[in-house]
């Protein structure tokens, strides 16, 4: 929950933007009720009143409850007055008096207090609130992302595969071609920094709730409602963003091969077959040239038919 939503459920926010309404509410309300109380003719008005005191002072604060406090010792200076003069007293009535306004500083005073400390209780619980959404927003994206290439990991797939249920996709499998080679030739950091790079290239082309890092060398691209050439038209910027990269080991050509399949998940294993499918023409590029991509329409039952034997795979250079 953000610390706004916290404050909207608490009555925080509205305290803090409409503290005027609320003394209006009370000076409607404790002016109705001395209009009840002088049309009835109640013989201890100062009962009722003192109650609006406790009550506007406990749900709003400080101000309307001096308003509700100075309409009760108002209507108490007309009630015990002689005459209704406001100024005459006898000193029965005087005491009386006093006690109401004594009664009503002390509710205030106690009452005001009270409700202070708990609006600057629930004001710090807010502010540890917003932290922790922050806290929790910032774990959950180190729990997702893939912390070199800054698209989101596996992980993350296994967390959106249920938000794909029904929806046309286009799935890409891909990996960055003779990596091993590169990692030999020019060492480990300068394979990271292609990773990176790669990373970058398909957050830029095909945003990061796309891209997904399935393994070592391996990317997985998942989208939605994306037309054909759309799609291989993506595919292809990709390609220009990785030609050329410069790096401290020199200018460096970097080639990825790619198989992807488009069509709607209807089952819920659907997604699972697409990957397969996808991996399936991803092997095909890499059996024939490399450096290149192809795809086809999801076929439920052609990747059904795929089976990962182990004996029949190539390694993936």
């Amino acid at each position: 929950m953000s610390i706004t939503a916290y404050e909207e459920d608490t009555g925080i926010k509205a305290e803090k933007q409409q503290p005027w309404k609320h003394i209006v509410i009370t000076l409607i309300f404790m002016l109705a009720a001395a209009a009840v109380i002088y049309v009835l003719k109640v013989p201890n008005p100062n009962i009722i009143l003192l109650t609006g005191v406790v009550i506007f002072t406990s749900l709003y604060g400080y101000l309307p409850g001096v308003v509700s406090g100075f309409i009760t010792i108002a209507y108490s200076m007309f009630f015990f007055s002689t005459d209704r003069s406001f100024i005459h007293y006898t000193g029965e009535n005087l005491q009386k008096l006093a006690v109401i306004v004594l009664g009503v500083i002390v509710n205030l005073w106690f009452i005001g207090h009270l409700k202070k400390r708990n609006t600057e209780a629930s004001e710090h619980m807010a502010e540890m609130n917003r932290m922790l959404v922050l806290d929790n927003f910032a774990l959950q994206e180190a729990t997702m992302t893939d912390p070199l290439t800054g698209v989101k990991n596996r992980f993350a797939f296994r967390r959106d595969y249920s938000e794909y249920s029904g929806k046309q996709l286009h799935v890409m499998m891909m990996d960055i071609d003779d990596f091993k080679g590169i990692n030999d030739t020019y060492g480990h950091g300068t394979g990271d920094y292609i990773l990176k790079m790669l990373g970058g290239a398909l957050i830029e082309v095909f945003g990061k709730e796309s891209s997904y890092r399935y393994g070592g060398d391996e990317f997985l691209v998942v989208t939605e409602g994306m037309e054909e050439d759309v799609f291989k038209g993506c595919i292809s910027v990709v390609y220009s963003l990785l030609k050329d990269i410069h790096s401290e080991s020199g200018d460096l050509d970097v080639y990825f091969s790619a198989g992807y399949v488009w069509g709607i998940v209807k089952e819920p294993d659907d997604l699972r077959l697409m990957l397969r499918q996808a991996d399936s023409k991803l092997y095909e590029v890499k059996h024939s040239k490399k450096n290149a991509f192809t795809g086809c329409e999801y076929s439920r039952l052609a990747a059904e038919k795929i089976r990962k034997n182990p004996k029949d795979t190539v390694r993936r250079t």
